[in-house]
């Protein structure tokens, strides 16, 4: 039996296994983290708007004006107010990230009843 050789294709063909199961963790790891990275963002969107709308509620329902920009440590918030109908207050809050990422809000308010009668998100 003519053994020469056996040794180095088998040593090779593991090291190609090693290689090719490293490479497809580390994919796997830039893509995970990749996520983790959006879905903070996207988080921070909806903590900032979160806060706004609340600030924005507490100054409506004591009839005062509410501020048109809120400024927080990972972006902006800018707010538009529209009166619609007469007992209804059309809020547009539009949040930016540092790293332009943006996401709208449009709240209905019943200065009335001062309850939000309609949430709407996505819009541009």
């Amino acid at each position: 039996m003519n053994e020469k050789g056996y040794i180095f294709p088998v040593v090779l063909v593991f090291c190609l296994i090693i290689s090719m199961l490293t490479a497809h963790q580390l994919f796997m790891y830039l893509g995970e983290k990749q996520f983790l990275a959006d879905q903070k963002h996207r988080f921070q969107l909806d903590q900032m708007i979160e806060k706004t709308s609340s600030e924005l509620l507490l100054t409506l329902k004591q009839d005062n004006v509410p501020a048109s920009r809120f400024e927080f440590r990972e972006g902006v918030v800018d707010c538009q107010m529209n009166r619609t109908g007469l007992p209804v207050i059309e809020l547009k809050l539009s949040a930016i990230l540092k790293n332009l990422q943006t996401k709208s809000v449009i709240i209905y308010y019943n200065s009335e009843t001062k309850t939000i009668t309609k949430w709407v998100e996505g819009t541009s």
